[in-house]
């Protein structure tokens, strides 16, 4: 798949901070995903990886992939395993890899895959793999969803690719490193909310295209609609705020701010896309779904992208806090 070419002029400091400011990595996000979903998943892979190499990478790291991003190389971020997983042991030749990733979107296009592999003590390590030169085996027939087809997202195989001491990203754990790693989240709820803005706007398109766009029950649907996508879009200025804020002081209550408003994005955004997709699909019937127009395909893909892991644990960390501010305030 190809990605537009501004989308991939993405730079960031030596903290990993867009050197665009958090509002504006949002939006270019929701733009990605307005125009595909699965275009979106590969942008946020490849922004997420410049932002890890940029934060925890050295000097000589963090220049080289702001040449190869500004080559217009694509970066992705590959953590998702089964059993198997990957391991990395240190040789007298290098870095040697074996196991496979599961989920790798974007193989195939990606040029520098961002993985964890475990040394042999089971601790977890941040690995760059110039995918355009090793010889990594992609199964193409790993990948068959119910949407999403175009990402790519296949598994991955690296036994026997060797690679140099300065291929190993940061410290043992650096990927799972909190806030990042759960407030990072607010990144793809940003490429939803974006295609929930294209599917807004495909659903007035047809009924305006079938001259059913003044129907009262139709008008019911889309102002339903366009309320719910609005109302996701502002979170938008809060979470960049509550990154704004940690980016500034980069504190527990900071951290555990930004960690509070991605999670509660990514719950809302869940309830919300769905309740905006049947909308959509009640609006249209039928006839709105077939190909070649793309809704069919938008909710398809969405539905799919929106099975990201473990969204009861947001749950989970959202009643916590919850009940501790209740406490908090029954305490006095």
């Amino acid at each position: 798949m190809q990605l537009d070419r501004t989308w991939l002029d993405f730079r960031v400091d030596e903290r990993g901070v867009p050197a665009c400011g958090r509002r504006a990595e949002l939006d270019v996000l929701a733009r990605a995903g307005y125009a595909d979903p699965s275009a979106g998943r590969l942008f946020e892979g490849h922004v997420n990886a410049l932002e890890l190499i940029g934060r925890v990478g050295d000097a000589s790291q963090r220049a080289t992939s702001a040449r190869d991003a500004a080559a217009g190389r694509l970066f992705g971020v590959w953590n998702t395993q089964d059993a198997e997983g990957v391991h990395v042991e240190r040789t007298s030749r290098g870095l040697r890899l074996r196991g496979r990733k599961t989920f790798g979107s974007g193989a195939g296009t990606v040029a520098r895959a961002l993985i964890t592999g475990a040394w042999p003590d089971g601790r977890s390590q941040l690995l760059v793999v110039p995918m355009d030169e090793a010889a990594a085996e992609i199964d193409r027939f790993s990948w068959r969803p119910m949407g999403m087809e175009r990402s790519d997202s296949f598994s991955v195989r690296f036994d026997g690719i060797v690679l140099d001491d300065g291929a190993a990203i940061g410290p043992p754990a650096a990927y799972e490193a909190a806030p990042w790693f759960l407030a990072g989240a607010i990144r793809f709820v940003a490429v939803q909310i974006g295609t929930l803005g294209r599917i807004r706007d495909e659903t007035y398109a047809y009924l305006e295209g079938a001259g059913r766009e003044r129907d009262p029950f139709q008008q019911a649907r889309i102002g339903a609609i366009a309320s719910e996508v609005a109302t996701l879009e502002n979170w938008f200025p809060s979470a960049a705020a509550a990154w704004d804020a940690f980016d500034a002081n980069p504190g527990a209550d900071e951290a555990e701010a930004v960690s509070a408003v991605a999670d509660l994005a990514r719950v809302a955004t869940e309830r919300g896309a769905f309740a905006i997709m049947e909308a959509a699909q009640r609006a249209v019937g039928a006839r709105g779904l077939l190909e070649p127009l793309p809704l069919g395909r938008l909710v398809r893909d969405l539905s799919m992208y929106l099975r990201q892991p473990a969204p009861d644990a947001a749950l989970v960390r959202i009643a916590e806090r919850a009940s501790r501010a209740a406490r908090r305030i029954a305490a006095g």
